[in-house]
C-alpha cells in the first residue's frame, strides 16, 4: 500500500511539472513566464531580445579557422602561404609578420576553385591599419582572425558572426545593420556583407 501511494504521488508530481512547464506558443494568454517574440520565455533558456549580442567568433589556429569556414562553405586543399605569389616583390603586401599583425596565413579553395585566405591575427589594430591602406579587399573579421574570399564565400559566411571590415568612408551601410567603430580611423565593422 505504501509503495502504491508513493507511485501515485510521484505520478502527480510529474504531471504537475509537465503542466506548469508547458506554455503556449500562441498569444492565447498562457499563464507561463512572459515570452519574447520567438516564443522563448525568460526562464526557458531562450534569448531575450534585450540581451547582449554574442561576441564575434574566435579561432586560435588556422585549423580552427578552417573548421569554422568549412562548416559554412567549401574550403579544400588548404596550404600555408605567407604571402600571395603575385605580391612577392611588394613589401607592403598582405603577409605574415609584424607589419600586418598576421601570425599565420593559409589559402584554401571554394567549390568554384576561387581562393579563400584564412589569417590568424595577433594584432588586429595593425591588421586594420594595413587593410585600410590596401583598400577594399572583402575582409571578414572575427575576434582574432580574418577571412577573405569571393562572392560565394562571402555569401556563405554572411550569418556566421563575422563582420565586414569597411575602411572607405564613402561606403554607405544600410539602416538596420550593425555599425561598430574599427580600431583605426575611417574603418567600420558591420554585419552588412555584400
Amino acid at each position: 500500500m505504501r509503495l502504491r501511494s508513493m507511485v501515485v504521488v510521484g505520478a502527480a508530481v510529474l504531471a504537475l511539472t509537465a503542466v506548469t512547464g508547458c506554455g503556449s506558443d500562441e498569444g492565447g494568454g498562457g499563464t507561463g513566464a512572459a515570452a519574447d517574440g520567438d516564443g522563448q520565455s525568460a526562464g526557458s533558456g531562450g534569448r531575450l531580445r534585450d540581451a547582449e549580442p554574442p561576441g564575434r567568433p574566435s579561432a586560435g589556429t588556422v585549423a580552427d579557422i578552417e573548421t569554422f569556414v568549412s562548416q559554412r562553405t567549401t574550403c579544400t586543399d588548404l596550404h600555408v602561404e605567407d604571402k600571395d605569389y603575385d605580391d612577392e616583390d611588394d613589401p607592403g603586401a598582405e603577409s605574415t609578420g609584424k607589419l600586418w599583425g598576421i601570425k599565420e596565413r593559409a589559402v584554401c579553395y571554394d567549390a568554384s576553385h576561387n581562393g579563400i585566405t584564412l589569417m590568424s591575427v595577433n594584432d588586429m589594430k595593425s591588421f586594420q591599419t594595413q587593410a585600410a591602406k590596401r583598400g577594399p579587399a572583402g575582409y571578414l573579421v572575427g575576434k582574432d582572425f580574418a577571412v577573405t574570399g569571393g562572392p560565394e564565400t562571402r555569401a556563405n559566411l554572411k550569418d556566421s558572426g563575422l563582420l565586414s571590415l569597411i575602411c572607405d568612408p564613402e561606403t554607405r551601410i544600410p539602416s538596420g545593420y550593425t555599425k561598430e567603430k574599427g580600431l583605426v580611423d575611417d574603418c567600420t565593422l558591420t554585419d552588412f556583407i555584400s
